[in-house]
């Protein structure tokens, strides 16, 4: 329920801010400068952050995102609402109310992608059990299955209300979701810490990371009292600004030393090369697109339950074939394949799509195609993505999983980054053809690196299972 909740108020503001600014004027600006800053503030604070979450109690750091996140997406729609209601003409980016909007796109993102790490490879593998790959493989398609079921009922919910309400309504209605997800979510993270107490805590020997075996709420005063008389602590507390700031920069770079030193490298960054794929991921500027070609506000949560529903086929695919092969023979090498080959038909959409072919209820039949193709080409990727966290969950030992984890996000936003920069330099629909060929490239690199790597891989991955399973004992 707690990842249910999460996945719901974040699917559905990923779905619903780049669909209301589609129609808004300047939203394809928009959309690409909001798409742009929010990777980079996980380029630049999620390693950090990571650190962060592998030193705290476990409840403490996933509270805090998941409230974080809530409260980033409420204010967020009510800046919008502020802006809509204001009947000033021009661009959004000219609005005032658009700076806050950049701020809390970023918190969000970090927020948001730091909670859904932290869930994925540290709670998950915790409570399943690191050794158990039936269980971890099973768990994973139960998370996905809950990202296809709240993706579903974001989009068609948020486009219905869009479609019969407008934007007023729209966000408020989402504003409303998240304030009342935030004190849920809590309750189960409480509720998780009560069951598991002994999961709650991290293992990482070091000033500053010592925490009292309480694992209830009422005990984070308890803590973080203990955590203040601590000599280190209050060394750092009485250190002058600069040396706190070396202290933060110390703690990234720890973060990417630790991501560097990890035997599955090679398939990380195969994700990594797949995020340059985020143009083709569903929201951003691929609705900005779809719209200025004739899609409304249902056929947009068509194409949003399309995407979704691909979820069930990875989910079906990756809890089978992991039990009768092994994680890099078998979804592994399909999602890699199946991501290639989408990309190339993709390719031939996009060209397509550009051309004045006959049109269907004022859709032309080439974009169509293009949104088909983008549908079907989720299965090849999010079997990679469940293929990499369970790398990450059985090889990474858990005092290091946020940290490594949060400098490979750092590295897909940095792709991102690249990707949405040139949208935004643009920001043009018309552009849009020569990002899908960009993103068909960088999928055909990571098919090659990651089929290279897989050959040889197998006794370099069992090794790492045995190390993280010996330090978690």
């Amino acid at each position: 329920m707690l990842y249910a909740f999460a996945c719901f108020v974040e699917r559905t503001w990923r779905f619903g801010l780049p669909l209301v600014l589609a129609f808004v004027e300047g939203g394809f600006q928009a959309i690409a400068i909001l798409g742009f800053v929010a990777p980079l503030a996980c380029s630049l604070a999620g390693p950090a952050v990571g650190r962060m979450l592998d030193s705290v109690y476990r409840p403490l750091g996933l509270g805090a995102m998941l409230a974080l996140q809530d409260g980033a997406i409420a204010l967020s729609s009510l800046a919008l609402i502020a802006v809509a209601r204001s009947g000033t003409s021009g661009p959004l980016s000219a609005s005032p109310l658009f700076g806050l909007l950049v701020v809390l796109a970023m918190a969000e993102k970090l927020a948001s992608i730091s909670s859904e790490l932290a869930i994925e490879r540290d709670w998950v593998t915790q409570l399943a059990g690191k050794q158990n790959q039936g269980a971890l493989a099973r768990s994973n398609a139960y998370l996905r299955r809950t990202d296809l079921v709240t993706e579903l009922v974001g989009a068609v919910v948020f486009g219905w209300i869009y479609s019969k309400a407008g934007l007023v309504a729209s966000m408020a209605f989402t504003a409303v979701l998240a304030a009342l997800a935030a004190p849920l979510q809590l309750f189960f993270i409480n509720r998780i810490a009560h069951l598991a107490p002994s999961a709650m805590l991290h293992g990482r020997q070091e000033p500053g990371a010592g925490w009292a075996p309480l694992p209830s709420w009422r005990s984070f005063v308890e803590n973080a009292r203990l955590r203040r008389v601590h000599a280190a602590e209050e060394a750092a507390r009485r250190a002058p600004l600069l040396a706190r700031l070396q202290q933060q920069a110390a703690h990234a770079l720890d973060g990417w030393r630790s991501y560097f030193a990890q035997p599955i490298l090679p398939s990380s960054l195969t994700c990594v090369l797949l995020f340059f794929n985020v143009v083709l991921s569903p929201g951003g500027l691929i609705t900005a697109f779809l719209t200025s070609r004739g899609f409304d506000g249902n056929a947009m949560a068509m194409f949003r339950g399309g995407c979704a529903s691909e979820w069930a086929w990875a989910t079906l695919l990756f809890g089978a074939t992991v039990l009768y092969t092994t994680l890099l023979s078998g979804p592994a090498s399909f999602g890699a394949g199946a991501a290639g080959g989408a990309g190339l038909l993709l390719g031939a959409g996009a060209g397509a799509a550009a051309a004045a072919w006959p049109t269907v209820g004022g859709i032309a039949l080439p974009v169509v195609l293009f949104a088909a193709l983008v549908v079907a080409s989720r299965i090849g990727v999010w079997s990679y993505d469940m293929v990499n966290s369970q790398l990450f969950q059985q090889t990474v030992a858990p005092r290091e999983i946020a940290s490594a984890s949060s400098a490979e996000m750092a590295l897909c936003s940095f792709s991102e980054l690249f990707m949405l920069g040139i949208a935004a330099v643009y920001a043009d629909p018309a552009s849009f053809p020569l990002l899908v060929y960009a993103s068909f490239g960088a999928v055909v690199c990571a098919n090659l690196l990651f089929r290279s790597w897989a050959r040889r891989a197998q006794p370099t991955v069992d090794l790492a299972i045995a190390s993280a399973d010996a330090l978690s004992a």
